[in-house]
C-alpha cells in the first residue's frame, strides 16, 4: 500500500502547487477536496474494517497426491463493500516452510488457494500478520487472525518388501473353556473322573464302547502388533507409513484385531486397531509425530504374541 500513500501525496504536492500558482476558484475546492478525501475514506469504510472476521477452512485430511486448498472468507457487514485485506501466510510442512503473501481483494468474500500433497506428512496454514486498509489504501488496522490449521496427508497402501507371512496368523486355535458352559466349538475326549453326567456323549459312547464327554472350547484371542520404525525423510516416510497401512488392513480384511505402535518425541505410543476408523487414526498421529522422534527402542518393551517391525530403519535396509 506505499504505492498508495506515494501516489495520493503526489497528486497533494500538484494540488498545493496549481493552488498557489492560480488564482481560479476551482484550484482551491481542489485542495479541499484532496485533504478531506482520507477522511472521508476512512469514515465510510471504518464500520467495514471494525466488523470484518477472517475464516479459514482446511481439510483434516486428505489422500497423498489428492487435490486440496484452503478457503479464507472474509465476513463485514454487509451494507459496505469488503475492505481490503492483505494476509501474511506460512505453509509449514514436516520437510520445508514456505511464506506466501495472499492478498483478497474487494470484490472477492472468499478465496481459494491450492495446496502441495507430492509428500505424505502434515501441512500446516499459519496466517503471521493481517492488515484491512480503506478503499484509497492510506490507513489500516490489524485484522484478527484464526488459529493455525493442519492438514494431515495420508500415504497410498504399499505392500512390503519382503511380505511377512501373515497366514498362520488366521490359523484360529483354541483351548478348554474354564469352568464349560455353553459354547459354539466343542471337543469329544474321554471321560475323566469329576466330569459332570450332562456332558456326556450318549451316542458316541455306545459306539466307542467307552464313555466320552463333550468339551466346550473357546478361541485363543493372540496378541498382534505393528511397530513402525521412525521414519526419516519424504520417501522414507511415505514407505514405512504406507507399509504400516497395508499390512494393517490385511489384518482388518481378515478380521484380525491388532495394535500399532510408534514413537513420539521420546514416548512409545499405542493404539488398539479394531476397525479402519482406527487405523485412520493411528495414522494421523503418526504422521505429525515429530521428525527428530527417537529410534524405536530394541527390544520393544511389549508383552505380544506376535510382533512385526514394519518399514526401514533411518532410509536404510534392516
Amino acid at each position: 500500500m506505499a504505492v498508495n500513500r506515494l501516489l495520493y501525496l503526489g497528486l497533494l504536492v500538484l494540488s498545493a502547487v496549481f493552488y498557489f500558482a492560480s488564482s481560479l476558484w476551482i484550484s482551491w475546492l481542489l485542495l479541499v477536496l484532496l485533504l478531506a478525501l482520507p477522511v472521508l475514506s476512512l469514515l465510510v469504510s471504518l464500520p467495514a474494517m471494525l466488523s470484518c472476521r477472517l475464516e479459514t477452512g482446511l481439510p483434516q485430511q486428505v489422500e497423498q497426491g489428492e487435490k486440496a486448498a484452503l478457503y479464507l472468507r472474509l465476513r463485514s457487514w454487509r451494507v459496505l463493500p469488503l475492505p481490503e485485506v492483505q494476509l501474511r501466510l506460512n505453509l509449514r510442512t514436516r520437510d520445508r516452510e514456505k511464506d506466501l503473501r495472499y492478498l483478497s481483494r474487494l470484490t472477492r468474500a472468499e478465496g481459494v488457494l491450492a495446496l502441495d500433497t507430492d509428500h505424505c506428512g502434515f501441512l500446516t496454514a499459519e496466517l503471521r500478520r493481517g492488515r484491512v486498509y480503506d478503499p484509497l489504501g492510506l490507513f489500516c488496522l490489524p485484522l484478527r487472525l484464526p488459529e493455525p490449521k493442519t492438514m494431515v496427508i495420508l500415504p497410498p497402501a504399499l505392500p512390503p518388501e519382503p511380505m511377512p507371512s501373515l497366514v498362520q496368523l488366521l490359523q484360529q486355535q483354541t483351548r478348554a473353556k474354564p469352568g464349560g458352559g455353553a459354547a459354539e466349538l466343542y471337543d469329544h475326549r474321554i471321560y475323566r473322573p469329576g466330569d459332570p453326567v450332562r456332558d456326556i456323549h450318549w451316542k458316541l459312547s455306545l459306539k466307542s464302547e467307552e464313555l466320552v464327554v463333550r468339551e466346550p472350547l473357546e478361541p485363543i484371542h493372540r496378541s498382534l502388533v505393528l511397530a513402525l520404525r521412525t521414519p526419516r525423510g519424504p520417501e522414507n516416510r511415505r514407505e514405512n507409513l504406507g507399509n504400516l497401512r497395508y499390512l494393517s488392513r490385511w489384518l482388518l480384511e481378515h478380521e484380525a484385531a491388532h495394535s500399532l505402535v510408534w514413537v513420539e518425541g521420546t514416548e512409545l505410543r499405542s493404539l488398539d486397531i479394531q476397525e479402519e476408523q482406527d487405523l485412520t487414526q493411528a495414522l494421523c498421529q503418526a504422521c505429525l509425530a515429530p521428525e527428530d522422534s527417537l529410534e524405536l527402542p530394541k527390544p520393544l518393551p511389549l508383552r505380544a504374541d506376535w510382533i512385526c517391525t514394519v518399514g526401514k530403519e533411518g532410509g536404510q535396509t534392516p
